[in-house]
């Protein structure tokens, strides 16, 4: 049933995931209730009859699987969204196929995806059930109408022995019945008729009479009215089918024509009766609900539904040429939304949906099938996709300009052909969106064609993600300390958190390896905050020795640098009992540069807290001197790839001199990082870099050796 607000089960095993789904979908209006589990999940249906689920696939009693079987069992209409990981994504396609309405992928960095899928799943629910009355009320109205048809016909019956006398009548009867009434004779030729029938025809009655419908009507029109012709035998004795006609606004009129037999005096069939019912409102509203259910509501574009169907279609038909699928995906999308807003990203994607038809021409199926997500379907597969793949990201050069902002949105593309690239829709579009996301990976504004390799590194990075995850839960990650030297009075001035992936059975794992996984899964968020934990407890540690002059600098990533940061932070200052002047927070460039607004907000906050604030990797962003003097910021760490060569290429000598000299007129710390020689090291103390931080002192290590690298140093 449908409440008001609509009611969400949310079925997942993960206590922080259905806690962040009840506090964001209740924020919008949503009644949320909960479970845990699949069995579960089943009790709360029957107890609180929600509108519709969400469910994780694997869970412990009942997985997300079993629950979809069981609850089809109960409910075949109940719309049902999978919300569970990347790593069970083609389990999610399986649950697809057996009844699941849409699925999204965890963890959920953007909350208003999954509203969005709520929300167009609710209304795909809503027009469905409306269909479904309009369809109840069309057959009622053919039972309605067919009764009528079939009480006229007896009451034509029980005053057919009165026919010659009571004529007046019977005309008079037909005369006032409001739909279109005509009798005729079993030759065909009308014998009489109404004024409403004279009307949809157009003709006066002593036009109509002794004539016949291919005489009256439109060629095809009086062939469809043929064609429903009543049998002259005792096998039928009533007919209907549809026919079109103009109506007098010139516009089609959708009709639907019921006819049968009146008897005689014998009970000999002899003639015909017939009526017709106006259902061109009805069909309007059928076609709109059909639309709706295929088509994109923003753009009008067909959507993931639809492609799928039109893929499986032209399977069955086959075909020598080929079919080419291509997944196409706006670059950078979610910086519009973000930055402008969704009423700017809304415009943003109509004029991109323009500019794709009007690219690749009426032929091609084109789709949008989700977010800023779109699909062409074409017959002929890689020469005749990979030219019109050129001219579509040719035309992505150019850029938008939407509400005075001009935008530069390129475009990149994944290919996949039948049958080579899969053997159905599923396999089709899949593969298609993995060569999508490998083009994104290599830089962006291109089209790559699928080839097993790439599911090949699909796996790798999911197995990559799984490994992450299983090392969160057997804290295998661990913080290593680097230590920040002032080279004019060699004092230990601080260390530097960072990472490393220590396996309880298995060599340490490389950070270029699991840090672009966990960045783009989102999981650097939880692993973040546990460096961020564990270092402030350290810290802790270390005060309580006597080594509180240190400042303990950890890195924040771009998912971290959110609203609730400080608030995170706060807590990890709370529970160490550590003073926060001895934190420092370091963030990069691009990732200040974002939301500038958001930027200096928090930023503030933060520094008001008594933290201190440095960006990171300095040099390799955008940021401006203005900014500079605007962020509350203390320090700035010039990157390790202009250190690595100030001693033979001049340009990066060059850039570290002014970054040194720009930080003592803003009267900033400035720290040089990835300094490993005696040279690097004479030159950063003649350009006055008073902090460095590299191999040249020492590599990252864990704590114990790090205390006894203090030792030694101090000693």
């Amino acid at each position: 049933m449908q409440h008001d607000p609509p009611r969400v089960l949310s079925i997942d095993d993960d206590r922080n995931v259905r806690e962040n789904i009840v506090a964001y979908l209740e924020d919008s209006g949503f009644d949320v209730v909960e479970a845990e589990n699949g069995r579960q999940g089943l009790e709360e249906f029957e107890r609180s009859a929600p509108d519709i689920v969400l469910v994780d696939l694997r869970m412990p009693v009942m997985d997300g699987m079993q629950f979809l079987a069981e609850l089809r069992k109960i409910s075949k209409r109940i719309p049902v969204i999978v919300v569970s990981g990347v790593g069970v994504l083609e389990e999610a396609v399986e649950a697809l196929r057996h009844g699941a309405w849409d699925y999204v992928t965890k963890p959920i960095s953007d909350m208003v995806v999954l509203e969005h899928a709520v929300n167009k799943a609710l209304e795909r629910a809503r027009l469905l059930d409306e269909r479904d009355r309009y369809r109840e009320r069309l057959e009622q109205e053919v039972a309605e109408r067919t009764g009528e048809l079939r009480e006229s016909n007896e009451r034509l019956l029980e005053f057919q022995s009165l026919l010659q006398e009571k004529n007046q009548f019977l005309e008079a009867l037909i005369e006032s019945m409001p739909n279109p009434v005509f009798f005729k004779s079993l030759e065909g030729e009308y014998l009489g008729c109404n004024a409403a029938f004279c009307r949809i025809l157009g003709k006066p009655k002593e036009d109509i009479v002794g004539r016949r419908a291919e005489d009256l009507l439109p060629e095809e029109v009086a062939c469809r009215v043929l064609e429903g012709g009543v049998l002259s035998g005792a096998q039928e004795r009533a007919h209907s089918c549809t026919i079109t006609m103009l109506g007098d606004d010139g516009g089609p009129l959708q009709l639907v024509l019921y006819k049968s037999f009146f008897q005689n005096r014998a009970g000999e069939n002899a003639g015909v009766v017939g009526t017709f019912h106006d259902i061109t409102e009805l069909k309007k509203k059928e076609a709109q609900i059909y639309h709706q259910a295929y088509h994109d509501e923003l753009t009008g574009l067909a959507n993931r539904v639809r492609l799928k169907d039109a893929i499986a279609d032209r399977i069955r038909l086959g075909g020598d040429g080929g079919l080419a699928v291509l997944m196409l995906d706006l670059d950078n999308f979610k910086n519009v939304n973000d930055s402008l807003g969704h009423g700017v990203g809304d415009k943003l994607l109509l004029e991109a949906s323009r500019r794709l038809r009007d690219v690749v021409g009426p032929q091609p199926l084109l789709a949008r099938t989700g977010g800023d997500e779109f699909a062409l379907l074409l017959d002929g597969c890689k020469d005749v996709a990979n030219r019109l793949a050129a001219k579509v990201l040719d035309a992505f050069t150019v850029p938008f300009v939407i509400d005075e902002h001009e935008l530069y949105i390129t475009i990149s593309i994944g290919l996949t052909c039948w049958p080579e690239d899969g053997a159905d829709a599923d396999s089709l579009v899949k593969n298609a969106d993995v060569a999508m996301y490998k083009a994104k990976e290599q830089g962006r504004s291109r089209c790559l064609h699928f080839d097993a390799e790439m599911t090949e590194q699909v796996t790798r990075r999911l197995s990559i993600e799984k490994s992450i995850r299983k090392g969160l839960e057997r804290d295998e990650f661990q913080v290593y300390y680097q230590p920040r030297i002032n080279i004019f009075n060699g004092k230990l001035v601080g260390m530097e958190a960072l990472v490393r992936w220590v396996p309880e059975h298995g060599a340490v794992v490389s950070p270029a390896e699991f840090i672009p996984v966990a960045e783009e899964t989102g999981l650097i968020v939880a692993l973040g905050e546990r460096v961020l934990r564990l270092a402030c407890a350290q810290m802790r540690i270390w005060a309580d020795r006597g080594w509180g002059d240190l400042r303990m600098s950890v890195n924040i990533s771009a998912r971290q640098f959110q609203a609730n940061l400080t608030e995170r932070v706060a807590a990890a200052l709370r529970d160490s009992g550590i003073s926060p002047d001895s934190l420092e927070l370091e963030i990069t460039e691009t990732t200040m540069m974002r939301d500038i607004g958001q930027t200096v907000l928090l930023l503030e906050q933060l520094n008001g807290m008594g933290l201190k604030i440095a960006i990171d990797d300095f040099g390799t962003g955008h940021s401006s001197l203005y900014y500079l003097k605007r962020f509350p910021i203390s320090t700035l760490k010039i990157d390790r790839s202009f250190v690595r060569d100030i001693m033979k290429d001049d340009g990066d000598a060059n850039i570290v001199s002014t970054i040194i000299t720009m930080g003592h007129n803003l009267s900033l710390n400035v720290v040089a990082e990835g300094v490993e020689t005696d040279e690097q090291l004479a030159f950063l103390r003649d350009k006055g870099c008073v902090e460095v931080q590299g191999f040249y002192y020492s590599r990252p290590v864990p704590a114990a050796e790090f205390e006894e690298f203090v030792l030694r140093h101090r000693s």
